[in-house]
């Protein structure tokens, strides 16, 4: 299968997913409306043409570097304008205060859109992008993040994953993890896998590891599953009090990490309620 069929079919999958738990879970269906919309308006920037393109460009100059990709060296400028057109694209159903972020950046000067996604590859605080754009800072960290993801994917795609590689942290874009799965290997019985809340990428770690803070044994992770999700359950960190939900594929195999945290948000409510913070917000901040 080509690189392109590829992409296009984890995009296709995502959006299946999202449709069948709109139409099984319905307090969901908001979220899961805006999610597939979003998902039109990315599905076209996975475009594998670019990615060999930049790739060069955004390649660690030795491959043990970690991560592998340097992607704040993208061609941002070059980027602005179909970044502008993807602000341009999001939908008048989107949550009120991510439309009015995505019609101020829209209208605004190439170097300020330039500027925003350097500012998420970098790490930046949106605090002032937002002061000055009069936007909330967690919509406006939305768009460049909902425009680079699929780029980050395409160009991921193109570079071997070491299985050696067990990093808190992707090693392939070097972002948090968004999300955990458990899967059973022909020579592995439950490995635990994190899926990076940026390019995707889906890496091995221990299990029984927090990878907000490294601690492992009666410190580390305790687990919360809802008795109508089974699938998916809440780890939590006694330490650090940081968690992520992982996706249990060995109870659901139809499963999709990425999806399924989206639509369990009373787990982040019941999180939420326990001090608990998430180690990276999905896509859409929850």
């Amino acid at each position: 299968m080509s690189r392109a069929s590829a992409g296009d079919r984890a995009w296709a999958q995502r959006a299946r997913r999202a449709r069948t738990l709109r139409a099984e879970r319905p307090h969901a269906e908001p979220l899961l409306s805006f999610y597939l919309s979003l998902l039109e308006l990315q599905a076209p920037l996975c475009d594998p043409t670019d990615a060999t393109r930049w790739l060069q460009a955004v390649r660690a100059p030795d491959t043990s570097d970690l991560p592998r990709l340097q992607l704040e060296r993208l061609p941002l400028d070059e980027l602005s304008p179909r970044f502008g057109a993807f602000c341009q694209g999001i939908p008048e159903t989107a949550p009120e205060p991510i439309v009015r972020a995505a019609r101020t950046v829209s209208a605004a000067g190439r170097e300020t859109r330039t500027d925003l996604l350097l500012a998420l590859l970098t790490g930046s605080d949106f605090q002032t992008p937002a002061g000055t754009l009069g936007c909330d800072p967690a919509p406006l960290a939305f768009l460049p993040r909902g425009f680079l993801s699929p780029l980050a994917e395409a160009l991921s795609d193109l570079v071997t994953l070491s299985g050696s590689a067990r990093t808190p942290t992707c090693p392939q874009c070097g972002w948090p993890p968004q999300v955990s799965m458990l899967d059973d290997e022909p020579d592995a019985l439950g490995t635990r896998r994190l899926v990076c809340a940026l390019c995707a990428t889906a890496w091995v770690f221990p299990r029984s590891v927090c990878p907000a803070c490294g601690t492992s044994g009666d410190e580390g992770l305790q687990f919360h599953v809802h008795d109508a999700l089974p699938h998916v359950r809440v780890e939590s960190c006694r330490t650090c009090r940081r968690y992520l939900k992982s996706v249990d594929l060995r109870v659901l195999g139809l499963a999709m990490p990425l999806v399924d945290d989206l639509a369990t948000v009373e787990l982040d409510l019941w999180a939420a309620e326990q001090g608990l913070e998430k180690i990276a917000p999905n896509v859409l901040g929850l």
